[in-house]
């Protein structure tokens, strides 16, 4: 069953309908929805990001991601209300193109060590 919560006074929801990857081992992938402006800004949910944490910002939230199954470090994908732009760790990223970026993560941590 999909679990919803409003966030910057209910402009932002978002979902997660938790999977069960393995026993007792469960995945919260989300789905933001701008509420204002009925625009979908991210949907994870047919992945493997796991929502860990989510912070409101002056400008927008902060979801803090992990991948399953939490063998990497946790990203921060930013939301911005004004635009609905996204930023991973700081750089813009395409919703189109966030799973994608959203793999690079890790690769590039571990050849920039």
């Amino acid at each position: 069953m999909s679990e919803t919560t409003f966030h910057c006074n209910g402009r932002l929801a978002i979902t997660v309908e938790p999977r069960e990857m393995r026993m007792s081992h469960w995945l919260y992938a989300p789905l933001v929805v701008d509420q204002q402006r009925q625009q979908t800004l991210l949907d994870l949910s047919d992945s493997q990001w796991d929502l860990i944490s989510s912070e409101e910002t002056t400008d927008g939230i902060d979801l803090l991601l992990r991948k399953y199954p939490g063998d990497m470090p946790a990203v921060t994908l930013s939301v911005s209300l004004a635009d609905g732009a996204l930023r991973l760790e700081g750089r813009r990223v395409d919703s189109s193109g966030l799973e994608a970026a959203l793999d690079l993560i890790p690769l590039q941590a571990s050849t920039s060590g």
